[in-house]
C-alpha cells in the first residue's frame, strides 16, 4: 500500500480555503483518503495543526481538530521520543547545517525513511531537498 507523510505546510492549505495552494492541497489530502493510504504524520506537526487552526479559527476549532484526529482511524501518529529526535538531528539537522531546516521536519525526515515513504504532502522545499516527493 502506498502512504504519504502530511506535514504542516500541505496539511494546513489542504482544509484552509484562503492558502494559495488549497485546491492542489486538497486534491492531493482526499486522494489520499480515497484511495485508503498509509497516512502518517507526527505529533509534532499536529501542535503545529493545533495552533495554526486555534489562531484562524479560535481555540474550540483547535480541540475539535485534535478530537477528529484522535477518533480517525485512517491518520498515524508517530510521537516523537528521545531516541527518534537523536536520529534526526544527527542524518538530518547535521546534514543540512547550511538550511535552516527545522527539527519539525528534520524529525518529518526520519519518520519518512523508517516508514519508508517517499512522498509527502508538503509544500516545503526542505522535503525536496531531503529526496521527497511533494504532493500537492
Amino acid at each position: 500500500m502506498t502512504g504519504a507523510f502530511l506535514d504542516t505546510s500541505g496539511w494546513f492549505a489542504a482544509l484552509s480555503p484562503r492558502e494559495a495552494h488549497h485546491r492542489a492541497a486538497l486534491t492531493a489530502y482526499q486522494g489520499l483518503i480515497e484511495r485508503r493510504a498509509r497516512i502518517v504524520t507526527s505529533n509534532l506537526v499536529v501542535a503545529e495543526m493545533q495552533i495554526l487552526i486555534s489562531r484562524f479559527r479560535g481555540p474550540a476549532a483547535g480541540v475539535r481538530f485534535l478530537d477528529a484526529l484522535y477518533e480517525d482511524a485512517t491518520h498515524e501518529v508517530v510521537f516523537v521520543d528521545r531516541d527518534l529526535e537523536r536520529a534526526a538531528i544527527d542524518r538530518w539537522l547535521r546534514r543540512f547545517t547550511d538550511h535552516p531546516v527545522s527539527l519539525a521536519d528534520a524529525v518529518s525526515f526520519e519518520v519518512m525513511t523508517t516508514r519508508r515513504l517517499r512522498r509527502a504532502l508538503a509544500l516545503d522545499a526542505h522535503f525536496s531537498m531531503a529526496g521527497f516527493e511533494l504532493l500537492g
